[in-house]
């Protein structure tokens, strides 16, 4: 019989540093709880706000028939199903098609992700149904998988916010530049990390 694994994470993401126990979990009332296969691969992330779940997240192969199946498990709430479709090197591109409550596609997430670390995106691009780009993001992790910074960008990759989310301040381009590891990725919207500089970016444009 396989076992699979539960986790719960502070706030809505999976990072490693924000792993937390279901009691403290629930008990700060926002918090996402995931769960993996006995491989360690992720199968679903459910999203909750004071308790109550807003979103789900699945990585499936079947898409069509998880669609199906969450509608009927859980219908009225949001979610998106990703799948991975490039690797390069130690990075991924994945796709996460996202639907309404109601089942009808709502547009797309672009992901760029280091393998093996689940939904703590490196580069995520919001594209919506008729496939224009609407803004992208940009994440930098401490060394314990902890998000530090959120950087914002505009359809044309101009910085338009940037938070520092332990300090819980918007410091200027400048200061947070000097304190990424990757500063020509996070300076501008469509640099990649270096290694991968050279490919295209998924689906943008199609």
């Amino acid at each position: 019989m396989s076992s699979q694994i539960q986790r719960f994470y502070l706030d809505w993401g999976i990072y490693p540093g924000e792993e937390v126990t279901r009691e403290e979990a629930l008990d700060e009332g926002d918090y996402t709880r995931a769960q993996f296969d006995e491989s360690h691969a992720l199968l679903f992330a459910e999203f909750y706000d004071s308790g109550s779940l807003f979103h789900i997240d699945y990585w499936a192969t079947d898409p069509e028939s998880t669609r199906g199946e969450h509608l009927a498990r859980h219908p009225g709430v949001p979610f998106g199903i990703q799948s991975t479709v490039q690797r390069i090197g130690s990075h991924q591109w994945s796709i996460s098609y996202r639907y309404a409550g109601s089942g009808d596609l709502a547009g797309y997430l672009v992901h760029l992700e280091r393998i093996n670390t689940y939904d703590a995106a490196l580069m995520t691009l919001q594209i919506d149904l008729q496939r224009q780009l609407k803004k992208i993001e940009k994440n930098s992790y401490d060394g314990d998988g902890q998000l530090h910074y959120a950087f914002e960008y505009n359809p044309e990759g101009e910085v338009v916010s940037i938070r520092d989310s332990l300090e819980g301040s918007t410091p200027q381009l400048a200061t947070a530049l000097d304190d990424v590891d990757m500063p020509d990725f996070y300076r501008e919207g469509f640099s990649l990390p270096a290694g991968i500089d050279r490919s295209s970016i998924p689906f943008l444009g199609e």
